[in-house]
C-alpha cells in the first residue's frame, strides 16, 4: 500500500491541467496558471493530455454544456473544479490542492471510473462487469448503424462539394472553441473546409445574455492587452517572447512596475521588432487592407497580424496614459474575424482571431441576440 502512493503522489507530481476560461474571468485564468507553474505541474493543450479540468470563474448555460463534453474526454484518474474567487492566489491555492486529493483519493477514481462505464460502483463481480460491457457493445453497435454519417469516433465525415474550379473536393464543418488555449473565452468559430483551407466561418459567442459586462482599469486593460500579446507569441512559437509579454503582464497586474510600465512595454516592442523572423512569419497574414476601414474604429485593426501585435502593445500604452481610443461594435468585430479566416488553415486562423484582441467579456448590450443574425460577410 505504501509503494502504490508513492507512485501516485509521484504521478500528481506531474499533474496535467486544461484550464478553461468563462468571458471575463482572464485573472483568475491567470492566477490558476500561476499556481500550477508554481506546483511544478504542466498546462494540458488537450483534453485527452489532462488529468484535472478547472474552470475559470463562472460559465453560463452553453459553455457549461461545452465543459460537460471535455470533462467526458478526461482519461483517469481526474478531476474537476471551478474556481469563483477571482484572483486571490491563497483561494487557488486551496483549490487546486483539492485537485491534489481528488487524483489520490482511490475510491473516487474507482466510483468515477465505473460511473463513466455504466457501471453499478456496488457490483465489482466479474460476471456483472462482462454482462455489461457486453450490453454497451451492442448498444454502441445500433447507434452506429442509425448514424452513418459520423465515423466510428463520433468525428463527423466529410462531404463533397465543388471548389472555384469545379473539382469536387472534401468539405468538413469543424468548430475552433470555445475550449482552447490562446483563444478568447465563450467564441465558437464554425468552420466550413475544403482540404485543409477555410472557405467559410460563422462566428458565436456563448451565452452572451449571461454576460454582466464591466470596464475595468486602465492599468487592468493594459494588462489585459498584454496577455493577448502573450497569445499571440506563444501561437506563433516564441517561446521567449511569450514569457516576455507574461512578465509585462503580470508587473501590470500587481502595480509592481506602476512608474516604469512604460518602459516595460517599450522593452517589449524593441523584442518583438528585432526579432525579424516572427516579423517574416507573420507578415501578410490576415492582411484588413485600407480600402477596407469604414471607420476610424478599425484603424486599430488594420494591417495584418504583425501590424495588430504591435497594436495591442501601442493600446497598452494609450490605456496607461489615458487616452480613450475609438473601439470597434463588437459585432463588427466578430465580422471581421469572419472574413479574414477565409483561405487560411486553422493553425493561421487562430493566429489572426488572437491578433484581434477580442475580449467577450465586454461585449456590448446590442449582441444580445446573437452575432449569427449580424455578422454576415
Amino acid at each position: 500500500m505504501g509503494l502504490k502512493h508513492l507512485f501516485a503522489t509521484l504521478a500528481v507530481d506531474a499533474t496535467h491541467v486544461l484550464i478553461v476560461q468563462a468571458p471575463g474571468a482572464w485573472r483568475t485564468r491567470v492566477a490558476v496558471e500561476h499556481e500550477v507553474a508554481r506546483r511544478g505541474w504542466r498546462l494540458a493543450i488537450v483534453a485527452a493530455d489532462a488529468d484535472a479540468l478547472v474552470v475559470a470563474g463562472t460559465a453560463g448555460s452553453r459553455l457549461s454544456q461545452q465543459i460537460e463534453s471535455v470533462w467526458d474526454q478526461l482519461p483517469g484518474p481526474r478531476s474537476r473544479i471551478t474556481v469563483t474567487d477571482g484572483a486571490d492566489p491563497v483561494a487557488v491555492r486551496r483549490n487546486l490542492e483539492a485537485v491534489k486529493a481528488h487524483l489520490l483519493d482511490t475510491d473516487r477514481q474507482v466510483r468515477d471510473a465505473h460511473e463513466r462505464r455504466g457501471f453499478d460502483p456496488d457490483d465489482m463481480s466479474g460476471s456483472g462487469d462482462m454482462d455489461m460491457g457486453g450490453g454497451d457493445d451492442m448498444d454502441m453497435g445500433d447507434d452506429m448503424d442509425m448514424d452513418m454519417d459520423m465515423s466510428p469516433s463520433g468525428i463527423p465525415l466529410a462531404e463533397g462539394e465543388q471548389d472555384r474550379d469545379g473539382l469536387e473536393m472534401d468539405v468538413l464543418h469543424v468548430s475552433l472553441g470555445p475550449v482552447l488555449p490562446f483563444w478568447p473565452a465563450g467564441l465558437v468559430l464554425r468552420a466550413t473546409l475544403q482540404g485543409d483551407v477555410v472557405v467559410a466561418a460563422e462566428a458565436d459567442v456563448l451565452d452572451d445574455n449571461d454576460r454582466s459586462p464591466g470596464r475595468p482599469g486602465p492599468t487592468q486593460r493594459a494588462a489585459l492587452r498584454c496577455d493577448q500579446v502573450a497569445g499571440v507569441l506563444a501561437l506563433a512559437g516564441w517561446a521567449d517572447g511569450y514569457t516576455a509579454a507574461v512578465r509585462v503582464r503580470d508587473a501590470l497586474i500587481t502595480g509592481s512596475a506602476a512608474a516604469s510600465a512604460t518602459d516595460l512595454l517599450d522593452g517589449l516592442e524593441h523584442r518583438i521588432r528585432r526579432r525579424w523572423l516572427l516579423r517574416w512569419s507573420l507578415r501578410g497574414i490576415g492582411d484588413l487592407r485600407r480600402a477596407d476601414q469604414l471607420e476610424d474604429a478599425l484603424r486599430a485593426h488594420s494591417g495584418d497580424v504583425y501590424d495588430r501585435l504591435l497594436g495591442l502593445i501601442d493600446g497598452a500604452r494609450s490605456d496607461l496614459a489615458g487616452i480613450e481610443r475609438p473601439v470597434l461594435p463588437f459585432l463588427e468585430l466578430l465580422h471581421v474575424a469572419e472574413r479574414l479566416v477565409v483561405g487560411l488553415d486553422l493553425a493561421t486562423a487562430r493566429l489572426v482571431v488572437a491578433s484581434l484582441g477580442i475580449d467577450t467579456a465586454t461585449m456590448s448590450a446590442a449582441a444580445s441576440n446573437g452575432p449569427q443574425d449580424a455578422v454576415r460577410g
